[in-house]
């Protein structure tokens, strides 16, 4: 029986107003035109509004039976690191549950060295399976195979091969087409330790310190080292840029990093850019400054930190001096200058690496850290390598926070795996010393006040840091 019209409006009355009528189906309107709000990064989300969506385009479930169906937490970024000063502008952004699948074990970089030991078998066996093209028939579904005599020795040899347990073997040997790559650059044998040196790897079992070839890793970024250097007083090519300008930036990147709280990493790899592109490129104008500085602290970012802040926060951050395009466009101006390439090494790499072969406790890391980034700011010491300011810093820490002589806190393995002698850092030492003596005088007052945090025990205020010790090393300068 047909339902007389008034009785149809009369039901579709009841229906929420905010609702739409479309073929029959209930759809439910936007959650802003119900008066809800969404969770975004920073913003709030009422997890008792029940909020309709029409699910799988069949039934209207509400938000939480949507939950418990996905059986998945909604995704957040933690962007707690610039909620207290810096307003994203991304709280009006709903959270969508990712619906790819979770990366699989094989997908990760675990087993990368064991994946290229089976790729080089598989790579022997597809040219095999090539070569044998021409020299089969197919019957019925059936392979009958000719005079074949060597691919198939080949093939009981590879199969009777025992497989390679050195996984910086397999990292040697990676057969790509049909040539087989041997890698001549790191011998078997170029790692026998002399008699009086300590092996700190010999220890580290743990798969992700890559004791197997952490060797061969500092190696190459002692190579990088000399494929990228800073030239002494390289601001000479610069007519308005001076030192003096260059340390404000410095000081003021300082202040960015805590604010928004990023890596020391970070804050490393934008000082490394902007000397490498202020070196390359001559005539740089004075209002260009900050906007390299913080563009390159933007770049940074993105190549260290998880959750890097978006650009709208640092243009935010200058004021709004300037727009998302200018750092756009200065990004891909100091990239085209580098050649794309970031892989300079920083000082907190190699310093985590001398702390371990001084067996330094967490102390000397933090001062030899406050150390470093003191060097950073002073354009006097933007021409030594990562590496000499890393070494000079921790043997200038052990002095310090110990009663041994300055030559013998630097240990022959410290020596050795540094790849300096004291005659060559002691210059260094003596340099760093003054910075960190004379730094209450200095206007540039942020690395100083980073590290009275105690999170990085109030290294900065130590009383050894004022003491006769640093006083002896100045006046012996």
């Amino acid at each position: 029986m047909e339902v007389p019209r008034t009785r149809r409006a009369r039901l579709l009355h009841h229906v929420d107003e905010n609702a739409q009528v479309v073929r029959g189906k209930t759809i439910a309107s936007r959650p802003k035109e119900l008066g809800l709000t969404v969770r975004g990064v920073l913003g709030e989300v009422n997890a008792n509004s029940e909020v309709h969506r029409e699910y799988s385009g069949k039934v209207a479930l509400s938000t939480n039976q949507i939950e418990k169906k996905i059986q998945k937490p909604a995704l957040r970024r933690n962007y707690c690191h610039v909620q207290s000063k810096i307003d994203t502008g991304l709280s009006a952004k709903s959270i969508q549950v990712s619906a790819r699948p979770p990366l699989r074990r094989e997908e990760s970089t675990a087993g990368f060295a064991t994946r290229a030991a089976l790729l080089t078998r598989a790579a022997a066996k597809e040219n095999i399976k090539r070569d044998c093209e021409g020299k089969e028939n197919v019957l019925q579904g059936k392979v009958l195979s000719k005079e074949i005599k060597k691919p198939v020795k080949l093939i009981k040899e590879l199969k009777d091969k025992k497989p390679v347990k050195d996984t910086a073997e397999s990292f040697r040997k990676l057969k790509i087409g049909e040539s087989l790559i041997i890698s001549t650059r790191f011998e078997e044998n170029s790692y026998y330790l002399p008699d009086d040196i300590e092996d700190i790897d010999a220890g580290d079992n743990n798969p992700l310190l890559m004791s197997i070839y952490i060797k061969d890793i500092y190696r190459y970024l002692t190579h990088l080292e000399n494929i990228y250097p800073i030239e002494e007083n390289y601001l000479k090519n610069q007519s308005i840029i001076t030192g003096n300008m260059r340390a404000t930036l410095i000081d003021w990147l300082v202040e960015l990093q805590n604010q928004f709280s990023l890596l020391v990493e970070t804050f490393q790899l934008a000082v490394g850019i902007i000397d490498r592109y202020l070196q390359a490129v001559s005539n740089v104008p004075k209002e260009k400054l900050q906007l390299i500085g913080v563009t390159a602290m933007f770049i940074a970012s993105k190549y260290e930190e998880i959750y890097a802040p978006s650009i709208e926060d640092f243009a935010y951050i200058t004021d709004n001096t300037y727009t998302k395009n200018d750092i756009i466009k200065c990004e891909k101006q100091i990239m085209t200058k580098l050649d794309f390439c970031l892989a300079r090494p920083i000082p907190i790499s190699f310093l985590r690496r001398f702390v371990k072969a001084a067996h330094g406790t967490s102390k000397n890391h933090h001062l030899a850290k406050y150390l470093v980034d003191l060097c950073l700011v002073e354009y006097s010491m933007a021409h030594y390598r990562p590496s000499e300011l890393a070494a000079a810093a921790i043997c200038l820490s052990l002095h310090l926070l110990s009663s041994a002589p300055l030559e013998e806190v630097w240990s022959p393995t410290l020596s050795y795996y540094s790849g300096y002698s004291f005659s060559h850092i002691e210059p260094i030492i003596r340099k760093i010393s003054k910075i960190v003596y004379n730094i209450e005088k200095s206007k540039f007052q942020a690395v100083y006040q980073k590290y009275t945090s105690a999170s990085l025990a109030k290294v900065s205020t130590l009383p050894q840091v004022k003491g006769t010790a640093i006083y002896d090393l100045i006046r012996s300068s």
